[in-house]
């Protein structure tokens, strides 16, 4: 009867466990699609970023973020992307977007190889 017991409140446990890790993870899914419609809107001034072979987008976005600005990935058909929002205008900010994605020249976030790749924007020639 110990046996029966025991096995039931792994098995509640369990379901908890999963029921509050799904939860979190679909709420994060969910914050990323809204932050994404929201930088897609024709309303939002973006700059967008089209990521190099060999650097990690997430390194991008991260020191966007520390530096205080909204960023999310938006796949491409021709690769990864990086959506950047610019409240204050895209030429404004351009420069200061410029130098934090050229302060992120690593390939991964953790001591990955340095890149030195010139950073171009979708809509520079």
């Amino acid at each position: 009867m110990y046996y029966a017991f025991a096995f039931l409140a792994v098995v509640i446990v369990a379901g908890l466990v999963l029921a509050v890790a799904t939860g979190r993870l679909g709420g994060s899914l969910r914050r990323h699609k809204e932050v994404q419609d929201a930088l897609l809107s024709d309303r939002t001034a973006t700059l967008e970023y089209p990521v190099p072979t060999g650097q990690d987008p997430a390194v991008v976005i991260a020191a966007l973020h520390k530096a205080g600005f909204t960023a999310a990935t938006d796949p491409a058909p021709s690769g990864q992307r990086v959506l950047i929002e610019c409240p204050e205008g895209v030429e404004h900010q351009r420069g200061d977007v410029r130098s934090i994605i050229e302060s992120a020249n690593r390939s991964t976030q953790q001591e990955g190889a340095r890149l030195d790749l010139g950073v171009r924007f979708a809509d520079e020639s």
